[in-house]
């Protein structure tokens, strides 16, 4: 029974990744949509809207009479602000909600995303070409609830022992590739399906949220590296049944997890090499700002913030650069459904990711000690692969998208997907693991 709710509980955490985490993600989708609406169509100048995207010379579009997509640079930039801010406010909301997680817990921070999101499904249905401006709103609640999805359901990972990368890293790639409910509010509306409706639709299935809530999750926490004993089903009598919320917690998993795949021992030296390493990071981590200043965690913020200012430039100019390429707004339409389709192949390529963090953890160290003795500084070490491979597929996505050949985006599509799940869960997982 407590095996199958740490199932449960996995399926329920990857479904909401999958399905709610990252829709901004889908903005590519949503804003063809909105744009077909009329949204933010006033900052159109009535003498420049006719004017096609490329000149007359350019043979792809042919002449102006034969151009059936238009630009409007305004409408445009509009758009693109609102995307930017609400892909900024994923970043921001990550810095700001990660002390409170800390100090309150799993519990408090899903009913917080449970909130955000379902006011911005309700300001989304409500907008109007006439109410445009309530998409800055709805769009930043929907960043800050999809990023606590992720940031809260990350810690079911700890109860997989050796392979918590690999989920980890499915979490990552259900969240980016939930850019996919984007594509089918888009289907929707192309059949008739008013984009009120999807959004109200949305808006009632995050009630689903509250059995993880409320049956599945912690209080608190779920620990790395995971106790022995942690779940083990106590019997309270009449003196201790006052227990304290951790307490509460390890109730709701069964049996005893196992860390790193093998049942842990609680021997002398186990003991000491934990300890030795545990006063190793208090001498060298005392505080949060020896953190923040140190050079693992700089450099992987560095390294973080340009690929992933590299991502959020395509996604919030994909429409004018697609329009740029092809005059047909139906060819438009068929290469945005095509990325956005791909883009729920992230849900694939994460755990690749995942696959190559963990392929060691059944092997001796690089010092020549067991597997069981691992600790979190080899799966550090064994990490550095899966950043070598991640540069490279971004540099190959960052070559392509110069090509001038529309049917070679095919090829850059899925190279920007496969570089952002990449990024996106090896940061996660790096991150879980440092």
């Amino acid at each position: 029974m407590e095996q199958s709710k740490k199932i449960l509980s996995f399926l329920c955490s990857f479904s909401e990744c999958l399905f709610f985490g990252g829709l901004t993600y889908g903005w590519v989708a949503l804003v063809f949509v909105l744009k077909d609406r009329g949204f933010f169509s006033d900052e159109c100048d009535e003498d420049t809207t006719v004017a096609p995207l490329l000149n007359e010379s350019d043979d792809s579009c042919g002449s102006v009479a034969n151009s059936t997509e238009v630009s409007c640079s305004g409408q445009d930039g509009k758009l693109q602000v609102v995307f930017m801010v609400a892909a900024f406010t994923i970043n921001g909301t990550a810095f700001i909600i990660g002390p409170i997680y800390d100090k309150y817990g799993t519990r408090l921070v899903r009913i917080v995303f449970s909130v955000f999101l379902a006011l911005a499904f309700i300001l989304l249905a409500l907008s109007d070409p006439e109410k445009p401006n309530i998409l800055f709103p709805a769009t930043m609640f929907l960043s800050s609830g999809g990023i606590m999805i992720l940031l809260s359901n990350i810690q079911v990972g700890n109860l997989f022992g050796r392979w918590r990368s690999t989920i980890v890293t499915a979490f990552s790639g259900a969240f980016d590739s939930s850019a996919f409910v984007m594509l089918l509010v888009k289907i929707g509306y192309d059949g008739g399906v008013s984009m009120q409706t999807s959004f109200i639709i949305l808006a009632v299935a995050t009630l689903g949220f509250n059995l993880n809530t409320w049956i599945f999750l912690p209080v608190k926490h779920i620990p790395w590296p995971l106790p022995s004993d942690w779940g083990k089903p106590t019997k309270v009598d009449e003196e201790t049944k006052e227990n304290p919320p951790e307490q509460e917690e390890m109730k709701v998993y069964g049996e005893s997890e196992k860390v790193n795949g093998s049942h842990v021992d609680k021997t002398d030296d186990k003991n000491s090499s934990q300890s030795q390493l545990h006063d190793l990071l208090e001498r060298e981590y005392p505080n949060l700002r020896t953190c923040f200043i140190s050079p693992m965690y700089l450099l992987l913020l560095l390294w973080l913030s340009v690929i992933q200012l590299r991502h959020w430039f395509f996604l919030g100019t994909f429409n004018p650069w697609i329009n740029g390429m092809s005059c047909d707004k139906s060819e438009v339409s068929k290469y945005t459904s095509a990325f956005a389709s791909v883009q729920f192949c992230g849900i694939l390529f994460a755990p690749l990711c995942g696959l190559i963090l963990d392929r060691n953890r059944k092997k001796k160290t690089s010092t020549g000690r067991d597997a069981s003795e691992r600790t979190f500084l080899d799966d550090l070490e064994d990490s550095i692969l899966a950043f070598v491979v991640t540069i490279i597929i971004t540099l190959l996505f960052c070559v392509m998208i110069i090509v001038p050949i529309l049917e070679v985006q095919y090829v850059t599509f899925v190279l920007q997907v496969l570089s952002r799940a990449f990024l996106y869960g090896l940061a996660a997982a790096f991150i879980a693991t440092a």
